[in-house]
């Protein structure tokens, strides 16, 4: 089991990876990357105002992969959950 501090880690990076792949306009690619992000950072146990951030950022980007792939009901659902952390 990884730690918290490991989780975000690995998160961070595949949200960095999914927004390499969202400029090579490689969408289901992006949205995959940020979808495995977004999971890893749903185990982390502490919760705070950085953790809340990271994962609106991450739903907003699967958000906009979503649109750019033209599955809106997926969009408005990734933003309905962005709009609920804040």
């Amino acid at each position: 089991m990884m730690s918290d501090p490991e989780l975000i880690r690995v998160a961070l990076r595949m949200k960095d990876d999914g927004n390499l792949k969202f400029k090579a306009q490689k969408w289901k690619e992006a949205e995959g990357m940020y979808r495995e992000a977004y999971v890893h950072l749903e185990t982390v146990k502490n919760d705070n105002k950085e953790l809340q951030d990271l994962k609106k950022t991450v739903l907003l980007n699967i958000s906009v992969v979503c649109l750019k792939s033209g599955d809106f009901r997926e969009t408005l659902l990734n933003c309905g959950k962005a709009i609920d952390l804040d």
